[in-house]
């Protein structure tokens, strides 16, 4: 079952009342990394480990427009997204996923409609951290994306069953 807006104000409160979804919670961007990896090094899953590429954060662009009505400059803080080359998005908010929930996060429509996926993965019980995406821009030209800009949104279910909570490597100590 969903878990509708009640209980996402309940489990994160203190948030942009934009934020809240009838049946979900936008997630603000906070940070944009690229990938760095070696050529001599070979990545993937194998021996039982994980062999992933560097993320390295990506300085922020600005993007300057001017407002035809009062002919004022405003200038923005965030990313350019090149075409075609893949970028890790990290979350601004840290998540905590209750005991008996999972999650499933979805990009927001905007997005698909400019051509920008956001890929992501299933998040488990008790999960928490600072929630990584990848994105890729499939448009012809960089698309920018302001720092703290709804781009994803999650989805919070209840889990029936005996479950263990996660514990993987992406765990991180609660901050609040």
């Amino acid at each position: 079952m969903i878990n509708g807006i009640d209980y996402l104000r309940k489990m994160y409160p203190n948030r942009d009342e934009k934020d809240y979804q009838p049946s979900g919670l936008d997630l603000r961007l906070g940070k944009v990394f690229v990938l760095d990896s070696d050529e001599n090094y070979s990545y993937g899953l194998y021996g039982g480990n994980k062999r992933i590429p560097n993320h390295v954060e990506k300085k922020e662009d600005y993007l300057k427009m001017l407002d035809l009505p009062n002919d004022k400059e405003e200038v923005y803080t965030g990313w350019f997204l090149d075409p075609n080359k893949p970028y890790i998005c990290q979350v601004q908010e840290q998540i905590k996923i209750g005991e008996n929930n999972a999650q499933f996060y979805l990009p927001r429509s905007t997005l698909l409609r400019a051509g920008i996926n956001v890929y992501t993965a299933l998040g488990d019980l008790g999960y928490n951290g600072h929630l990584s995406f990848l994105v890729i821009n499939h448009g012809t030209k960089p698309f920018f994306i302001e720092k703290g800009e709804r781009f994803a949104q999650l989805v919070d279910f209840s889990v029936r069953g005996g479950s263990e909570s996660y514990d993987g490597d992406y765990q991180e100590e609660h901050n609040g």
